[in-house]
């Protein structure tokens, strides 16, 4: 079989053989990995699983993860990859953290997509603070209204504005996601004119409109 490493633009890598199958002996290709990159998943590495940054920030359950990144650093950063095997295959989208599985290192890691390994890092919450809000499920134009406020709370250090990605909660323990919907602090506080969307299957401010 001439020119294997040349059929149909396949990359052999010159090795003497694919998945045991020696070089002279392969008749079909269709199984073969195009590809002869290699991986790195340095590991394992205990991290607690969570829907929000805070949730896996408190996370006691951790489960044994992979990375290319530097194991002795605390954190990884930005655009190290995180894996659930050996094999390099990317977790599930979601936030993952250190912090109650190895010492106290207090991040957690960020994976926007499935299929995408790639982490964004950012510190854990510094608690579950309480903040007053106009709910409304329908749009945020009625929340920036009249209405009662409402005490809820939130996994973000408070100020004005909170970011996307934001959880907010009905308990001050910060475990019970609040209603998908739209929130505002317009009339609970005068300075901070801002309506929040929130996705209750994700626990988290996905978008975020002055009133």
């Amino acid at each position: 079989m001439p020119d294997i490493n040349t059929i149909n633009g396949l990359v052999l890598c010159d090795e003497t053989n694919v998945n045991g199958v020696t070089i002279t002996n392969i008749t079909n290709i269709d199984g073969i990995t195009k590809s002869c990159e290699t991986c790195t998943a340095n590991g394992p590495l205990p991290l607690g699983p969570g829907a929000t940054c805070a949730l896996a920030c408190d996370e006691t359950h951790c489960g044994n993860y992979y990375t290319d990144g530097d194991l002795g650093t605390c954190p990884l950063v930005n655009g190290d990859h995180l894996y659930s095997d050996t094999e390099c295959s990317c977790v599930e989208a979601g936030y993952y953290s250190p912090k109650q599985c190895d010492g106290g290192c207090d991040y957690c890691y960020f994976v926007g997509a499935e299929g995408d390994c790639t982490i964004t890092v950012s510190a854990c919450p510094g608690g579950c603070n309480r903040l007053d809000f106009i709910y409304n499920d329908r749009d945020c134009r009625t929340a920036c209204g009249e209405g009662e406020c409402t005490s809820y709370y939130v996994d973000e250090t408070l100020g004005c504005t909170l970011s996307v990605g934001t959880g907010i909660y009905t308990d001050e323990e910060c475990s019970e996601c609040a209603a998908s919907g739209y929130y505002s602090t317009n009339k609970c506080d005068q300075a901070c004119n801002y309506c929040y969307t929130f996705d209750q299957e994700t626990c988290q401010i996905t978008r975020v409109d002055r009133c």
